[in-house]
């Protein structure tokens, strides 16, 4: 017979890897969960439907796609988002790109872009149709202590919890993370990136575009409503220069580095700015808890693969500690961070090594260079293992 738990999982953190993970844990097999977010998480009396020319967008791969699915969330997703049909990766002032698409593929899509608020907002519907968890939020930890069988946390409006999982999802600057005494490496790539919605004279027919300039990658996500998600990197000082221009010299600038087949930008909306600070847990699971999200890890943004990462990290923790009946325990999850390592380390290697790659000038490297995308754009076999890769497939 099955031991009954009865102290819920604890993760803190509500943003969308803690409100996800918590949906996953009950899906596969989890008790109780309970959810603690500073910030408040009211459901709001009509959902987001209008879409926001200054929201912030997630790209979701065909594989997260795949487990919203599996949550029974996907169609709710797909309600607002706009389909990724194919991946066009090109050099601006070079020969060789290459186009992943979603028919050759022998998918419905490679991917779907979706503005935070509505995922959020299909996530925090979710949370609250499950009587099993417990959301309390605005609140945060004020004291954590470690017992013989889990942690034992304050928060800050003065409720004491047990739980034998404590779970870190506060982010890359996660207070959780220290009061379990896990340190995290940090690396300042020295360069940020300007995130804006863009408005199109045409319509993007779902392409996305990866483009790699001399300053560093850019890249074009579509979304509903005939508008792209601009994600444009590059040193910090050119960063400055940029965001230093009013709109119409900006998308002069922007305009001189796209692609010649890419559909005429009419407008860019409120920018915002973020470091590209990488920042990498130097332990993520230790005895009764756990780090993940960008607590864990995080990436470059421009190919779209953090998100996706986590959701794969999410999935293969729920699917280990959910039906449980010892969660906390470091065999079970040393058996969790054994099974992600891999993939870990090859996203998190790429996202930071290939747009160091295509900056080099070298004139015999970038030669080298183009001949790899022109290869990935002749030989079907190679592009199809890139591509399904990046769907996290």
């Amino acid at each position: 017979m099955t031991e009954q738990r009865q102290d819920p999982i604890l993760i803190v953190g509500g943003g969308m890897a803690g409100a996800l993970l918590a949906l996953l844990l009950r899906h596969h097999g989890a008790g109780a969960v309970t959810l603690v977010e500073a910030h408040p998480l009211t459901l709001p009396d009509s959902p987001p439907l209008t879409p926001s020319f200054d929201a912030r967008s997630t790209a979701l791969s065909a594989g997260t796609l795949g487990v919203l699915d599996e949550l029974g969330l996907g169609a709710a997703i797909r309600e607002h988002a706009a389909a990724i049909d194919t991946v066009h990766v090109s050099r601006q002032s070079r020969l060789g790109l290459t186009r992943m698409q979603a028919v050759e593929e022998g998918v419905p899509q490679l991917g779907a872009v979706v503005e935070n608020r509505w995922l959020g907002f299909v996530l925090l519907r979710a949370l609250y149709a499950d009587d099993a968890i417990t959301v309390k939020a605005p609140e945060h930890l004020s004291g954590v202590r470690r017992l013989e069988a889990g942690y034992q946390v304050t928060l800050s409006g003065g409720d004491t919890l047990t739980t034998p999982l404590l779970i870190a999802a506060d982010g890359a600057r996660s207070r959780t993370r220290e009061w379990l005494g896990i340190s995290a490496r940090d690396t300042d790539t020295g360069h940020d990136a300007i995130i804006a919605n863009l408005s199109l004279a045409a319509p993007h027919q779902g392409v996305a575009y990866e483009r790699f300039l001399n300053d560093g990658p850019l890249a074009l996500l579509p979304l509903p409503d005939q508008r792209y998600a601009l994600v444009w990197t590059g040193p910090r000082e050119q960063v400055e220069q940029w965001l230093a221009m009013d709109d119409a010299t900006l998308l002069t600038q922007l305009r001189e580095r796209l692609p010649a087949d890419a559909p005429p930008v009419t407008a860019i909306g409120e920018r915002q700015r973020y470091p590209l600070v990488l920042t990498h847990a130097c332990a993520q699971a230790v005895p009764h808890a756990v780090v993940v999200g960008n607590a864990a890890h995080t990436l470059h943004p421009v190919a779209g693969q953090g998100f996706n990462l986590t959701v794969r990290d999410l999935l293969a923790l729920a699917s280990t500690v959910g039906p449980s009946a010892t969660p906390g325990k470091l065999s079970v999850l040393q058996q969790y961070a054994r099974g992600r390592e891999q993939d870990q380390a090859l996203i998190s290697q790429a996202s930071r090594w290939v747009p160091e790659l295509f900056r080099v000038q070298q004139p015999l490297f970038a030669h080298s260079r183009q001949l790899g995308l022109v290869a990935l754009d002749i030989l079907p076999g190679l592009r199809s293992g890139f591509a399904r890769r990046a769907m996290g497939l």
